[in-house]
């Protein structure tokens, strides 16, 4: 039977076009990896495929809300080791104390214990990524501004004050602090001690420092006189001898961090923070009044009141005998200092339980991006193999084709 020229020719074209298309098909999963690269290649591995992926983004975000965690704690952990080292400190200076002779012992003993809760201020005031670990307020489940800083936001029955920390001039009050607006109170006492001015004092976030400093004065009814020191400092001068001024409740904290003895204090409150794991949420904040005191309740423990009491000691300001009092400072301390372990063993167990569970998560992704892979990856080594295979094949075609259209009527007969 005689097979038509024609019908060779478009079965051969056929064939090429075909392994052609396959050709072409192969390299492109070899140039980019993946053995899935359309839906239609392989519509079920691509669904199970897609929801692999979407869990790996919720582990990889479970991880970060770890990591951060961990940073959290890891920075509390280290915090309170200090704070630690500054109690275990003020108990080696009490019992010096007890057996201190002279007032320049004294003297040089308070000189430390004074130091020694300044850095216990800048401990309590340590932040991550502008969150306080320890107590601070004002925390909005749907801000991204958690927290005040832990610290003393009154200036306390003084006749001279100056800021601890100066602003620049030029800036606003909102460039400088980030307020919309705020208040203090300002009170004026005579020698008695009798409060003989009160006035409400408002700033907002277009005041310059010089603005705020001639508020007080237009509205301090003459009795304080304000002014601006070169470096941005606010000094505030009662103008009456013997009369003193307190500054209250200034809602953005903007002054100064010293109460009037020059001694950092706090007024934090009971709040804290938690940040969810996966299905468990891990408190990553601690209340500053838990470790640090209440310094507006005279009999509330804590290290600042500890340490303020050790320096009052030390500075002849409690009645009683001087030893007996640094005896009862000492175990004082010794309680602070057992009230500190014992949270620190709960941040450690806090860290073990995050850790293992960022392990886990860790080794989950892990799994999951290994059976991702396996879906989707190709194999090169094989794939290599086919593609020479699938080279040869369309190389034959074609030379099968050429000597099909090469028949002549002699070569057929």
């Amino acid at each position: 039977m005689r097979v038509p020229t024609r019908f060779l020719f478009e079965t051969r074209k056929d064939a090429i076009v075909k392994n052609q298309d396959i050709l072409f098909n192969l390299q492109k999963k070899i140039s980019s990896g993946l053995k899935i690269i359309r839906p239609s290649d392989s519509p079920a591995e691509y669904s199970v495929a897609r929801g692999i992926e979407v869990h790996i983004s919720k582990l990889a975000r479970d991880i970060a809300d770890s990591s951060e965690v961990l940073t959290f704690l890891q920075a509390k952990e280290e915090v309170l080791a200090r704070v630690s080292d500054l109690l275990a400190q003020a108990k080696l200076y009490a019992e010096r104390g007890i057996d201190a002779q002279s007032s320049e012992e004294f003297a040089s003993l308070a000189s430390a214990v004074e130091e020694m809760i300044k850095q216990a201020v800048d401990l309590a005031n340590t932040s991550i990524r502008g969150r306080f670990i320890f107590g601070g307020s004002k925390i909005s489940p749907t801000s991204n501004s958690y927290r005040k800083p832990y610290e003393d936001r009154e200036i306390l029955d003084q006749e001279v004050w100056e800021a601890q920390k100066g602003v620049e001039p030029s800036k606003t009050l909102g460039e400088e602090f980030g307020i919309k607006e705020g208040k203090f109170t300002l009170e004026v006492k005579d020698p008695s001690g009798n409060t003989i001015f009160t006035k409400d004092i408002s700033y907002f976030d277009g005041d310059r420092i010089g603005d705020l400093a001639n508020r007080i004065n237009t509205e301090g009814g003459g009795l304080v006189l304000a002014s601006v020191s070169p470096d941005g400092k606010l000094r505030i001068i009662s103008s009456t001898p013997g009369f003193k001024f307190s500054i209250k409740q200034d809602t953005m904290g903007i002054f100064a961090k010293f109460g009037g003895d020059g001694i950092p204090e706090y007024h934090g409150d009971n709040s804290s923070f938690s940040i969810e794991i996966k299905s468990a949420m891990v408190r990553i904040s601690t209340p500053g009044k838990d470790i640090f005191g209440d310094p507006s309740l005279s009999d509330s423990d804590g290290v600042l009141n500890t340490l303020k009491n050790l320096l009052d000691i030390l500075r002849f300001k409690k009645e009683g005998n001087t030893q007996e009092l640094l005896r009862s400072a000492v175990l004082d301390i010794e309680k602070a200092y057992e009230k500190l372990n014992s949270e620190r063993a709960r941040v450690g167990a806090e860290i073990s339980f995050v850790q293992g569970r960022n392990d886990l998560l860790n080794f989950i992704k892990t799994q999951e991006s290994i059976r991702k892979s396996d879906i989707e990856d190709l194999d090169m080594a094989s794939a290599s193999v086919d593609l020479t295979l699938k080279e040869s094949i369309t190389q034959a075609s074609m030379i099968v084709a050429v000597r099909a259209f090469e028949l002549t009527l002699m070569r057929f007969l």
